[in-house]
Parts: structure tokens; C-alpha cells; sequence
């Protein structure tokens, strides 16, 4: 082997192992670590918060540590049930004080509020996080939709913006019946699944909301053991950020 293609060959390497973190266009992170089998289970909290009991208890039978991104309003209405989500170990991050929309749907380079109201709505986020001494750097943007000048902003408050990784349908577990994108929680971990034989979930984050609307009966929480147990039989073990 010629001295030329064996130094193509180190630099290959050393690229593979460096690039383990996926960022979109936007420049947030949507998955981490895309060598090793694991798999950060993330969870958001706003104004519906019915199954948040019932995911940390299967959290804690599972042994199994994730990410909870909670905005202001849910952390002033439930401040001991934040506590207790950091008590147990799970991480707990922001996900805007009010959840505001900040960028429009269709023209996502514009922002529906200013650069200096994005910018409060994050830090009123974290100083409700902070008066429970929780310090997080890791933000999760309300509606999971946002832009370039959001993941800025949120850069110069100290915070990597995260998201889900595209690839599953995990997120659409909101969706109620009425809607024209409800999709049924079997149709949702058929998905997971299907994405998983096609080519892995190595670095996901899997988004599941552990409080959804009442028009929802199907909640996709109540087979977060199951899922756990199936991805566990696959190989996959559970980090948090």
C-alpha cells in the first residue's frame, strides 16, 4: 500500500471518528454520537402534564436516565414535580418561558417575534430553572421550531439548541383525532421500529410528549416500558444530555 493511500486512509478514519454529531442547516444538534448504540430519550412539558408521574416511575423500574425540557409556565405550576424529575437524575433544560412560536411555519427564516423578546422568553425560562438551582446548557426550542437567529440567540445565553432526530414519527404522539396528521400510537412505534431495521437510531433523540391533549385517549406513553424493553433487546442503551 502506497504511502499516499495510506495517509487517505488515516484521514477517512480520523473524519468518521470526529463526526459522531449531526447538526441541521439550522445549526442545532439532532443527534449525538452516531457510532455508539445509545439513544437520549427526550420529553417536553408545557400545559398538559397528565403522564409525567407515569413516565418517571417507568424511568426509574428501567434504570434509565433521559432529558425533560420544561418551559417557564410548566415550572411555576409544577415546581416539585420539576424538582423531583432533577432529584431523580434526568436532566432538565429550557424550552422557552411562554412557548412562544418564533419563527413562522411556511417562512421559517422569519421570525414572528423580535430578536430582544426571543432572548427574554429563554432567560425567563432559565431563571426559573435557576431559582431551583437547576443550570442547564442545553435548550429545546418550543414547537421544536426555530432558525438560525434563534439557535444565535440562544448561543450568546450559553445554551446548545437541540431537537429530535427526523427519521421516526416519536413527535407526532400530540396529534388528536380531529387532526389531519393524527397518527395512532401503533402507527407511531411501527416507525421507531421500521427505522431502527432500516439503519439504525445510534445517537436519536427520541421526542415523546408525557402530557398531550384529552381529545388524545391513545397516549404513546403508556408504551414507553415496552419501548424501552424492545430497543433495549435491540442492543440500545439510554443516555441523557
Amino acid at each position: 500500500m502506497s504511502k499516499i493511500v495510506l495517509l487517505i486512509l488515516v484521514l477517512a478514519f480520523h473524519q468518521l471518528s470526529f463526526a459522531q454529531s449531526l447538526y441541521d442547516q439550522e445549526g442545532a444538534l439532532i443527534r449525538s454520537d452516531t457510532l455508539k448504540k445509545e439513544i437520549y430519550l427526550c420529553f417536553t412539558g408545557h400545559d398538559y402534564f397528565e403522564g409525567f408521574e407515569e413516565v418517571l416511575g417507568v424511568l426509574a423500574q428501567n434504570e434509565v436516565q433521559a432529558s425533560f425540557f420544561l418551559t417557564g409556565d410548566f415550572i411555576r405550576n409544577h415546581q416539585s414535580l420539576t424538582q423531583k424529575i432533577d432529584r431523580q437524575g434526568h436532566f432538565v433544560g429550557a424550552h422557552s418561558d411562554k412557548h412562544l412560536l418564533y419563527c413562522d411555519w411556511n417562512r421559517r427564516d422569519s421570525l414572528l417575534q423580535s430578536e430582544a423578546e426571543i432572548k427574554q422568553d429563554i432567560l425567563d425560562n432559565l431563571s426559573e430553572l435557576n431559582a431551583l438551582k437547576i443550570y442547564p446548557d442545553y435548550f429545546m426550542p418550543p414547537y421544536e421550531w426555530y432558525n438560525k437567529q434563534v439557535v444565535e440567540i440562544a448561543r450568546e445565553l450559553g445554551q446548545i439548541t437541540v431537537n429530535f432526530s427526523p427519521g421516526t414519527r416519536s413527535n407526532a404522539d400530540y396529534t388528536t383525532p380531529d387532526m389531519p396528521n393524527y397518527l395512532d400510537s401503533d402507527t407511531i412505534l411501527k416507525s421507531i421500529y421500521d427505522r431502527e431495521d432500516q439503519s439504525g437510531l445510534q445517537g436519536f433523540h427520541l421526542l415523546i410528549h408525557p402530557g398531550t391533549s384529552p381529545l388524545r385517549k391513545d397516549k404513546l406513553y403508556h408504551h414507553l416500558a415496552d419501548l424501552i424493553q424492545e430497543l433495549n433487546n435491540r442492543g440500545y442503551s439510554f443516555r441523557r444530555f
